[in-house]
């Protein structure tokens, strides 16, 4: 039978294949000698460990980004060395794969192993898993680059602050290290390098505990009153960095950080107006009549108590949060006054953390815009379009409780190369935003605030405290056409030496007193433990 020209092809393709191949490897035998030499004198295997990266710490050194040791071994597969490092592999997984190829391979150890000559043990550094404290401040890479936050901030300083080690082996035509060759074995940086911010960790986990506990969207900061310091910045819903994709699918808004957020304010501005009217020499005794409403050029502004407060003066005004009181004091300021009080006390100015990590300016209506008499009004009780975030609002009261001296807001204490020394960053220049009488009334009233009022929620068992609490209108309504608010306390503490000043905000939270002020008196009361 005829063989298919097609098959002939095929077999005389296959014994050209066949004999190529014995040909090969009749020479592989003969240069057996030379391969190998080439083999030791080319063969090398490297490897290149990140050990830690740049840190971020509190203010006292304790790291905020990367708190977990890690233990590191390099091992050369050979059984000694397997058995000595087995008990204390973390992925034991991946371990085959690793024996498989011969070569020297690198894990991750949950302790630390028996002493072998074939392995080589590395300390680092690491990120735990998971959402971090101030994660918001800290912020996050992606893909290996930083996009947000601190990690951004201060990138190159913080890739500056890494440290790896890069080892190489001479290995053969295997992969397998040669005994007696020649290795190397270099530790680049200096490890502990970062940044030291003002956060203290445990006043943080205190905020971000309590406003967790509010299971709202919102904000806690709390600022040293004499320098301006944040001790505690914390927003919440928060994201997972490990899980981006999923935070980014979220309808929270995961990734804002409210305490760096412009809202409306609402009458813990009302401070503001007061302190305006004081240092323009008005009484605090001035007195009011509240009939439950008041009238601005045709414009009628209601009370939040419908039948009115009656006779007040400034103080209980404030006690009673009482918004006619306040558009009638409104009336007998110039727009000049009202304007510059709220810009010394920080409205309208963006707030500088970092390089590229601000809080908004908010919006401070102008001169011209407060000539009209009802933005005017508007405005005495925190309201029509002045925003400011929880940080602005903060310093506010930091500044009253501070004897009127305001400090900017302030997160970045300096940087440190080895984790132990600080080399300290310049601070911003304090300015007097209201004199020392102003803010001593403004300190007695807030007192009162808490002190007097029978229904308070934000009053601490532990501390005398004082405070005001906001429900800010926002024009937005939800789906039964009821204004959503967001809900405010901002106050000091120890009412005698005041030390942190303390602002909450609940978004979309309602009432100041029922969503914000138990929040507040966490906040106070935990840290008054803390510091006991």
């Amino acid at each position: 039978m005829r063989k298919n020209p097609y098959q002939l092809f095929m077999i005389e393709v296959v014994l050209f294949l066949c004999m190529a191949g014995i040909i090969m490897r009749l020479y592989a035998v003969s240069h057996g000698t030379q391969a190998a030499e080439a083999g030791i004198r080319q063969g090398k295997y490297h490897l290149h460990i990140q050990l830690s990266s740049g840190t971020v710490y509190d203010r006292n050194m304790i790291p905020l980004n990367q708190s977990e040791e890690a233990v590191y071994a390099v091992v050369t597969p050979t059984p000694d060395a397997v058995a000595s490092v087995y008990a204390k592999i973390a992925d034991r997984d991946a371990l085959k794969d690793h024996l498989q190829k011969k070569a020297p391979f690198l894990c991750r150890l949950t302790g630390m192993p028996a002493a072998n000559e074939n392995v080589i043990l590395l300390r680092g550094t690491e990120k735990p898993a998971g959402t971090l404290p101030a994660q918001h401040l800290l912020g996050y890479q992606q893909n290996g680059k930083a996009v947000a936050g601190l990690e951004a901030a201060y990138s190159e300083w913080l890739g500056a602050c890494s440290t790896s080690a890069d080892l190489t082996f001479s290995v053969d035509a295997n992969g397998g290290v040669l005994a007696g060759a020649e290795q190397s074995n270099l530790i680049t940086g200096a490890q502990g390098g970062g940044i030291v911010t003002t956060l203290q960790a445990e006043i943080q986990q205190i905020a971000e505990d309590a406003l967790a506990q509010a299971e709202r969207a919102g904000a806690v900061v709390v600022m040293n009153c004499r320098t301006g310091e944040l001790a505690a910045c914390a927003s919440t819903p928060v994201y997972d960095p490990d899980h981006l994709a999923e935070a980014l699918e979220r309808d929270d808004a995961p990734f804002v950080n409210r305490a760096l957020s412009a809202y409306s304010v609402g009458s813990v501005f009302k401070l503001v107006t007061a302190a305006a009217a004081l240092e323009n020499g008005f009484n605090p005794r001035y007195m009011f009549s509240c009939s439950g409403e008041i009238t601005v050029h045709g414009q009628r502004f209601r009370c939040h108590k419908r039948d009115g407060h009656g006779l007040l003066n400034m103080q209980q005004a404030l006690i009673q949060s009482c918004n006619p009181y306040f558009i009638s004091l409104s009336r007998l300021l110039t727009p000049e006054m009202m304007h510059d009080t709220a810009e010394a006390f920080g409205f309208g100015t963006e707030t500088v953390l970092a390089n590229e990590l601000c809080g908004a300016a908010g919006y401070l209506p102008s001169v011209k815009e407060l000539q009209i008499e009802a933005e005017k009004a508007n405005m005495s009780f925190g309201q029509g379009k002045l925003l400011a975030t929880p940080v602005q609002i903060a310093a506010m009261t930091a500044c009253i409780a501070n004897n009127g001296i305001y400090s900017p807001p302030i997160l970045i204490r300096g940087l440190t190369a080895d984790g132990k020394k600080l080399i300290p960053s310049e601070a911003e220049a304090q300015h007097r935003a209201v004199s020392e009488k102003t803010a001593k009334y403004l300190r007695r009233m807030m007192t009162a605030v808490i002190g007097q009022s029978k229904t308070t929620k934000g009053k601490p068992s532990n501390v005398r405290a004082a405070g005001k609490t906001s429900t800010a209108q926002t024009g937005q309504f939800d789906e039964n056409g009821d204004e959503y608010c967001h809900a405010w306390m901002t106050g000091f503490f120890p009412v005698s030496q005041p030390e942190y000043a303390v602002t909450v905000l609940i978004e979309k939270g309602g009432s100041g007193n029922d969503a914000a002020a138990p929040v507040f008196r966490s906040v106070i009361e935990q840290i008054t433990d803390l510091q006991s």
